[in-house]
């Protein structure tokens, strides 16, 4: 803050497209990455729809993904 308030306003604007910039970088590097569990989720959304189904998760059905998720984050069963 202190800095934005003493500089120059073109080294200030520099300074946060520069920020900007890097920041939508990192967006699309993590999206790139996320995007292949995001196509089969959407897949699977999908099919369960066309099934006539209320779309649920069921992280069995993706091994992949399994392994990241907390024990129990995505059990169907309703627990007091």
């Amino acid at each position: 803050v202190m800095f934005g308030a003493l500089a120059s306003l073109p080294v200030v604007w520099s300074l946060a497209d520069v920020s900007m910039g890097l920041m939508a970088i990192v967006n699309l590097v993590a999206i790139l990455l996320l995007s292949g569990i995001v196509i089969k989720l959407a897949k699977d959304y999908n099919r369960q729809l066309g099934e006539g189904k209320v779309p649920t998760f069921d992280a069995n059905d993706f091994p992949e993904l399994k392994s990241q998720l907390e024990d129990g984050i995505w059990d169907n069963t309703k627990k007091d």
